[in-house]
């Protein structure tokens, strides 16, 4: 697919901060756990880097899955919200047609559709490229519209 990210190749894309705080913002929640990340990528005061699908997720968190698996960790963010009513914001591809959003996001969740396609940095390039932690955006969009889920705690 020419002139799009290829999810065929990587599956580890990092959130733009900047598109993480408009989100948080746009929810009016802060994430205090990031449970897709690495120490170099992480957006929250806390994060899981390894078996975030095993681990419980017991704080307000934020997700940015590997989007080959959008189903497993749609089921887990929504499952770990219930268990532990807490908030969570996931950011997916808005693929509604899917029995992922049937399942755990229509009538679970308030969803944020953004506008245009997002470009989502590459940490794995800018440490070979540059030699530093600073991430290169990717020079195309994502091949499919995205949007944000956001899990509301019970008050």
């Amino acid at each position: 697919m020419a002139g799009a990210i290829n999810l065929n190749k990587k599956d580890d894309w990092q959130t733009p901060p900047e598109l993480y705080v408009n989100i948080c913002n746009y929810f009016a929640v802060s994430p205090v756990l990031d449970v897709c990340a690495t120490d170099q990528n992480s957006l929250c005061k806390y994060h899981f880097s390894e078996n975030s699908l095993e681990r419980d997720y017991e704080y307000d968190f934020f997700m940015n899955p590997p989007y080959s698996e959008v189903k497993k960790w749609l089921r887990k963010a929504y499952l770990e919200h219930v268990k532990h009513n807490v908030n969570g914001i996931v950011l997916v591809f808005a693929k509604t047609d899917t029995s992922a959003f049937h399942d755990y996001v229509f009538g679970k969740a308030e969803i944020l559709f953004l506008r245009g396609r997002v470009h989502f940095l590459d940490n794995y390039k800018s440490k070979i490229w540059l030699g530093n932690n600073r991430a290169i955006k990717s020079k195309h969009g994502a091949p499919y519209g995205s949007c944000a889920i956001c899990y509301r705690k019970k008050v």
